[in-house]
């Protein structure tokens, strides 16, 4: 069972130069204050997501967890297997913590019947318990 402990990241402001078109979000480790490009985080990294696009939580956050395979997993977004889609009131996950904090994620809370509080992708499929995140 591999664990990794989740480490809090920051948008800079700031962009990588253009690869194959493409410039990247660089991001900063608030704890270390190191930089890498967004695509290139550490598995447990998280983050608030910024703009009107993304998922929110009940407190306006849209927090993000860096998952094997370069996958973000929108905590406050909907889970594939969601047994409530058109609820809007309920969450497929119950996210314990703001931004900065340790996070604790599982299904205590309004909820629907989707899993058991997992996160499931390829080559991945564990937890967020206490910061830090678990593949079983």
């Amino acid at each position: 069972m591999a664990e990794y402990r989740c480490t809090w990241w920051e948008y800079t402001g700031g962009y990588s130069e253009f690869k194959e078109g493409v410039a990247s979000p660089i991001m900063r480790n608030l704890e270390t204050d190191d930089e890498v490009i967004s695509r290139d985080l550490p598995i447990g990294a998280l983050w608030i997501a910024e703009g009107d696009g993304y998922p929110k939580g009940p407190d306006g956050l849209a927090i993000c967890c860096r998952l094997h395979g370069h996958h973000t997993w929108f905590i406050d977004g909907r889970a594939s297997d969601c047994t409530m889609p058109d609820d809007k009131e309920h969450r497929c996950w119950v996210r314990h913590g703001i931004g900065g904090e340790t996070i604790h994620v599982d299904k205590d809370g309004n909820t629907c019947a989707a899993g058991a509080g997992s996160i499931a992708t390829t080559g991945f499929h564990g937890f967020l318990h206490h910061g830090v995140l678990r593949d079983c």
